[in-house]
């Protein structure tokens, strides 16, 4: 065996010099290898030929094998002071090139398991988690407050009245709030998230006079705010709803990360709100444009826009999305700072989209009574109609009768009744009798509507015609067999 030198650490050296060194002590040492190791055959025979052909064969591989491995060590141990040769390689260069792969592969795990499912989840976390959560705000908030002023009003003008009308002024005023402890909570964030997004909501929903009234000091802000809040006004949902969003959404990502959360995340929630309340001006200014279309459409054409808002709204109310808080967002714009015509225009509009909500409730719970009984009437009827979406996923046509319902109600509400709803009613319909209460203080309190003539729109719009046409309509499509028995179980 002939013993390999190695070029010692630290000393200058030629490089290549010793590699090819090495390379002509790795021939000989094959060439010892294979004299050692060929067997003794007779000379001249054909196995003894086949066995030099082996032989051979064994030497050219076994010295490509040391060759191999004097390289690695002649590359991992000699340095030079002009740097290492090509053909030597570097150990260093050999584990960079293997680890690129490594992060690559990496990324794309992470991408698979994590960054493509967030990616897909993000519609449903956002627009149905997060308007769920919205929804709850609002009903802990605006429409709780909403129906204790109703009630307030109704008393009359003495010390319990008057309390009653300034608890249901503080509620509203709170919507923005409620909006973002309700998203935090649906949206299973930390807890110091959550209380960070109430502070986000609130401001969201004055997000406009945050940043109009900014440059004129902290004095115009509180003023101009202090007027909306002494009239009860809720503020502006769809900004508080993108505000909070953004807030719980940044501050998320680093809450539970550092020993210093208690501080790190309401402070990183302050700066996201900032952000979002510029980020939500252009969201809101659409849908207040939206609302501002939808009253100037009713003015000139109230039966078509009844039909219109009367089926959409309905829809809505039925699928996995909030109609509560999505004619909050439409209406209270136009509510609050529209015209008078503008305003009369929207509240009539109400009235068509809460009884195409109460034609899905009562519709459904008459069209399933067969298989649901009574405890169906009660729980869609004074409930949500919601309860029939696994089986309106799997049989769309059961669809069919509600909608009919609320086409037809809708511009008898509009151009026959003149019935009206606020903002906090429109997309409730029969649930908790929220819809008819509202109507009741849009209709009578605010508009002057004929107590008779009111409770006769109840009566037929809400109950009577969305019964009668349902049940007629499912009585046909069952013999039409296109709903079977079993279909509309809840």
């Amino acid at each position: 065996m002939v013993k390999k030198r190695r070029t010692p650490p630290g000393q200058g050296g030629d490089g290549a010099a010793v590699c090819r060194e090495n390379l002509q002590q790795n021939e000989e040492q094959g060439r010892e290898k294979q004299e050692n190791s060929a067997p003794e055959i007779q000379t001249g025979t054909p196995a003894a030929e086949n066995a030099e052909v082996l032989t051979l064969q064994g030497g050219k591989e076994e010295r490509k094998a040391d060759n191999a491995e004097n390289s690695a060590e002649v590359s991992g141990s000699s340095e030079t002071d002009g740097g290492v040769p090509q053909e030597c390689g570097s150990v260093e260069e050999g584990t960079a090139a293997k680890a690129k792969p490594d992060v690559k592969q990496r990324a794309e795990a992470f991408w698979k398991e994590k960054g493509k499912p967030a990616l897909k989840g993000l519609p449903k976390r956002w627009f149905i988690d997060a308007f769920t959560g919205m929804a709850q705000g609002l009903f802990v908030t605006l429409i709780a407050g909403t129906i204790v002023k109703t009630l307030g009003s109704l008393i009359g003008d003495n010390s319990f009245g008057n309390f009653l009308t300034l608890l249901g002024n503080i509620a509203s005023v709170m919507m923005g709030a409620g909006i973002g402890a309700g998203m935090g909570s649906k949206l299973k964030a930390p807890g110091l998230v959550v209380f960070s997004a109430i502070v986000a909501g609130f401001v969201g929903a004055w997000a406009d006079i945050f940043i109009t009234c900014a440059s004129d000091g902290a004095n115009a802000v509180i003023s101009a705010i202090g007027a909306k809040v002494a009239a009860g006004s809720p503020g502006n949902p769809i900004s508080a709803y993108v505000t909070a969003l953004t807030a719980i959404e940044i501050s998320s990502l680093i809450a539970g990360k550092t020993k210093l959360d208690i501080l790190l995340v309401p402070l990183t929630s302050l700066l996201a709100t900032l952000a979002g309340a510029y980020i939500s001006w252009p969201f809101s200014w659409l849908i207040s444009q939206l609302g501002t279309g939808i009253a100037l459409a009713t003015d000139l054409q109230p039966v078509l826009m009844g039909i219109i808002v009367a089926a959409v709204m309905g829809i809505l109310l039925t699928l996995p999305t909030s109609s509560a808080a999505i004619w909050v967002s439409v209406a209270t714009p136009v509510l609050t700072g529209g015209d008078p015509i503008q305003v009369n225009a929207m509240l009539i509009a109400g009235g068509a989209a809460v009884v195409g909500c109460a034609c899905h409730m009562v519709g459904f719970a008459v069209l399933s009574f067969k298989e649901n009984g009574w405890a169906g009437i009660i729980s869609q009827g004074l409930g949500t109609s919601m309860l029939q979406i696994p089986n309106i996923m799997r049989h769309p046509q059961l669809l069919i009768p509600p909608t009919i319902a609320s086409m037809i109600c809708g511009p008898i509400a509009t151009g026959a009744f003149r019935l009206m709803c606020g903002a906090s009613g429109g997309g409730m319909g029969t649930c908790g009798f929220v819809g008819i209460i509202e109507s009741y203080n849009a209709s009578i309190i605010q508009g002057g509507m004929e107590q008779w003539k009111f409770w006769l729109a109840i009566a037929f719009l809400f109950f009577i015609m969305p019964a009668v046409i349902c049940w007629a309509i499912g009585k046909l499509m069952r013999y039409k067999g296109w709903i079977k028995d079993g279909y509309l179980k809840i």
